[in-house]
């Protein structure tokens, strides 16, 4: 009896220290490739760039024309760091209102599909007035300078995105953001 039972432990014991040597094999194995594979796929689940404020120019450079202006910050993946690189483009233009001087910004790229918008001095599609006004080369959409859909029947499922800004000491501030391209509602890619 006590020979099949040592026999019994002895396989019992080559049979647990072979699971183990399995598991520790496996995780050794499977570890490295976890991180590689995690290396490659964080910087395409990355949020986009933006939603927080980016000083860009003075009260006193800005008029009622729209100028545009670039978006500039640090790019940061899982890589590389790319310092000062231009994630964007915004308009400006200062109005007028109850005797004090706001300022408008609006993101460049086009609701539509994310065309680059110019202003452009041309007829106006409402009034048959030329004037200035925003325009989309890729569809031939129209926007007023307060970022309004001018078309009848326009290609742009909303009005131009408008962006939130704030003035502090004489310099302005906008904050930057980049939405959805293709649908009616406003939201944050």
């Amino acid at each position: 009896m006590n020979d099949s039972s040592d026999g019994t432990e002895i396989k019992r014991r080559c049979f647990f220290g072979l699971l183990m040597g399995l598991v520790a094999g496996v995780a050794a194995f499977c570890v490295p490739i976890y991180a590689g594979v995690k290396a490659v796929i964080f910087p395409l689940k990355q949020k986009g760039m933006g939603g927080r404020f980016y000083p860009l120019t003075t009260l006193d450079n800005l008029s009622a024309e729209p100028q545009k202006f670039p978006i500039v910050d640090d790019v940061v993946d899982a890589w590389v760091t790319v310092p000062q690189k231009t994630i964007g483009n915004v308009f400006l233009r200062k109005v007028r209102v109850d005797d004090q001087d706001q300022v408008f910004a609006f993101q460049t790229l086009c609701p539509h599909a994310g065309c680059t918008i110019g202003v452009k001095t041309m007829e106006n599609p409402k009034t048959k007035n030329t004037e200035t006004m925003f325009a989309c080369p890729c569809h031939v959409a129209h926007f007023d300078l307060e970022g309004r859909r001018l078309d009848e029947k326009p290609d742009s499922p909303r009005d131009m995105d408008a962006l939130e800004t704030k003035i502090e000491n004489g310099k302005v501030l906008v904050r930057f953001e980049v939405f959805a391209f293709g649908t009616s509602e406003k939201k944050s890619s």
